[in-house]
């Protein structure tokens, strides 16, 4: 194994691992997608989001706290 290889970036998330690569809970994400802001996928019945997905959410995310 090369240790000296960084992990590949991801191309889709499960829900809760969406939320643990933001550093947000499970609800925030959901929230999310009931809201319209992030797209699910779906390979089977267990839904995705792409990895682009999540980054074009975080971008566009306030700047400003609430």
């Amino acid at each position: 194994m090369d240790h000296d290889r960084p992990a590949p970036v991801p191309i889709a998330y499960s829900i809760n691992d969406a939320a643990r690569a933001i550093g947000q809970s499970v609800p925030t994400i959901k929230r999310a997608i009931a809201k319209g802001d992030l797209t699910p996928r779906y390979p089977n019945s267990k839904p995705i989001i792409l990895h682009e997905d999540l980054l074009a959410w975080a971008r566009a995310l306030p700047v400003e706290r609430p």
